[in-house]
């Protein structure tokens, strides 16, 4: 079984439209669908904000599924003022960039570990950059700020999410997957540009997934 988690629930029509739907059901007050898309068996499931709401439900779907595979499908703010909106991103290491631990060697990095999945991402995405997300419980509109979080991390964008699924992942030695869309710059027109292109891009993200998992099977043994 393949788990989808996406923070607002827009994001993930691509994949429910093409599910063969078996189950709808709740866990921590947020809905979940179970179903099949092409020959893979997936609970697509949305509404989080932050890292904690991150950590308690994928920790939650961990439990209540097994899943084999977690993918994450939202949207972030670029860092690298070199990345336009509408790019895809897909995550190789995740770290949170607001959690620093002096007695072990500042912060915790973890990278991805769905290389199958990964390498069907490549292939069909040969476009997409590929690189590190930062993490933190708060949105960023601020040029200098932003400038400062990319020498400091040499990271691709920024979100409130996907270095604390990589937390739970890792530490469930479940394999994930993130990708994401940019948004916005996280400079001072973020909020206005973050509306406008949610509508345009939000989506983005899903429509590969689903593209994959109609054609391809992504179960990990």
């Amino acid at each position: 079984m393949i788990l989808v988690m996406s923070v607002f629930n827009p994001e993930v029509k691509p994949l429910l439209e093409v599910m063969l739907k078996i189950e709808e059901g709740e866990l921590l007050g947020r809905s979940y669908t179970r179903g099949l898309i092409g020959k893979n068996e997936v609970v697509v499931a949305s509404g989080f904000v932050g890292k904690v709401e991150t950590a308690a439900l994928a920790q939650k779907f961990i439990d209540e599924f097994s899943p084999r595979l977690i993918v994450m499908t939202s949207g972030a703010g670029a860092i690298d003022s070199s990345i336009e909106p509408g790019t895809v991103v897909i995550g190789s290491e995740f770290l949170e960039y607001d959690l620093y631990l002096p007695l072990r060697s500042g912060h915790i990095s973890v990278p991805t570990t769905a290389s199958v999945a990964l390498d069907h991402i490549k292939q069909l995405m040969p476009d997409a950059t590929y690189g590190r997300i930062i993490t933190g419980d708060q949105i960023l509109a601020d040029t200098k700020k932003r400038d400062e979080l990319f020498k400091q991390y040499h990271a691709c964008c920024l979100d409130m999410d996907s270095a604390a699924l990589a937390r739970v992942a890792k530490m469930n030695r479940v394999p994930f997957l993130v990708i994401k869309v940019i948004l916005d710059k996280c400079d001072e027109n973020s909020e206005n540009d973050f509306g406008i292109n949610f509508e345009r891009y939000g989506q983005k993200p899903a429509k590969i997934l689903a593209e994959l998992l109609r054609t391809h099977v992504l179960e990990i043994k």
